[in-house]
C-alpha cells in the first residue's frame, strides 16, 4: 500500500524530518518555492528614545550643587533632562533608614531601576531586596526607617529612571544622573559607599578612574577606592547573586572591607 500526498503533506512531514518513501518511477513533487519577506528590525533604544520625545528635554536645573535634600528630592522627581524620563513612574531618589536631611554611615548604590523598581518607587525589590535585606542584616544593618539598625542606611540608583525597553543604562544615563549622585554625597557625608553592579561603579569611579571605572567588576572590587573624598567598595548586584550563588563568599568579603571603613579596629 502507498500512501497518496499531496505536496503540502509531504512539506509538513519533511519539516517534522519524516522521510517519505515513493517508488523510483514516480516523481516526488515539487513545492513551490515561498518568497521570503524582509525582516522587519525592532526598534533599538535609540529610536525607542527618539519616538518619545514628545515632552521636551531641558537641561539639569540651575543650582543642583547647591540644593539641600528636599529641593534635590524634587529635582530628581520631575528631572527632564534625557530621554529616561518619558513613561516612568518614578524617579528613584533615595530611601532608608536616615531621615530626610540626616546624614547617613552607610550609601548603597544599586544600577539603574528595572521595571518592578519603577513601579514600587525604591531601589531592591523582590528576591534581590530579600536578598539585599539579609545581607544588611549580618552586617547589623537595615534599610527599613521603622526598623533602624544603629548605624544609618541610605540606598539610591546609580541612575535614575527606568531604562526604555529594559535596556542597559548608556553613558550618557549615568553621566546625567551623576549630579544628582554626586550632591546625595555631598549632603549625607557617608563613612563608606557600597556600590552594587558594574553601572554604579562606574557612576561612582569614572571621575577617579576615567576608562578604568569600565573594567570588569572582578578587577575593581577587593580594595577601597575613593569617590567625591568618601570611601568606595566594589561589590555584586544581589541580582547577579541569585544567579551565582558561589560568589556569595566573595561579596561577603567586600561587605567586611566595608565595615572595615565603617568600624575600624
Amino acid at each position: 500500500m502507498s500512501l497518496n500526498l499531496d505536496t503540502r503533506q509531504r512539506a509538513i512531514l519533511a519539516e517534522m524530518g519524516v522521510r517519505v518513501w515513493s517508488p523510483a518511477n514516480t516523481p516526488v513533487p515539487v513545492q513551490p518555492a515561498v518568497p521570503v519577506q524582509p525582516a522587519v528590525p525592532s526598534p533599538t533604544a535609540a529610536a525607542v528614545v527618539a519616538r518619545s520625545s514628545a515632552v521636551a528635554l531641558s537641561p539639569l536645573p540651575e543650582g543642583l550643587a547647591q540644593m539641600d535634600w528636599a529641593a534635590l528630592s524634587h529635582a530628581a522627581q520631575t528631572c527632564q533632562a534625557c530621554g529616561l524620563c518619558q513613561g516612568r513612574q518614578h524617579s528613584l531618589f533615595a530611601s532608608g533608614s536616615a531621615a530626610p536631611g540626616q546624614t547617613a554611615d552607610w550609601l548603597i548604590v544599586g544600577d539603574a531601576p528595572t521595571d518592578a523598581e519603577d513601579r514600587a518607587g525604591h531601589a531592591f525589590v523582590g528576591d534581590e531586596g530579600v536578598l539585599l535585606d539579609a545581607m544588611l542584616q549580618a552586617m547589623g544593618l537595615s534599610r527599613q526607617a521603622q526598623h533602624p539598625g544603629p548605624e544609618h542606611t541610605v540606598v539610591t540608583s546609580a541612575v535614575k529612571c527606568h531604562p526604555h525597553d529594559n535596556r542597559n543604562p548608556s553613558a550618557e544615563d549615568i553621566a546625567h544622573c551623576h549630579a544628582f549622585l554626586q550632591r546625595q554625597i555631598e549632603l549625607l557625608q557617608p563613612k563608606v559607599i557600597l556600590a552594587l553592579g558594574r553601572f554604579a561603579a562606574q557612576s561612582l569611579l569614572t571621575p577617579a578612574l576615567g576608562e578604568g571605572a569600565s573594567q570588569p567588576l572582578g578587577k575593581l572590587r577587593g580594595q577601597v577606592h575613593q569617590a567625591h573624598g568618601r570611601p568606595v567598595v566594589v561589590s555584586y548586584h544581589p541580582t547577579y547573586l541569585l544567579r551565582t550563588p558561589s560568589d556569595k563568599a566573595k561579596a561577603w568579603a567586600d561587605l567586611c572591607l566595608a565595615m572595615q571603613q565603617v568600624r575600624p579596629a
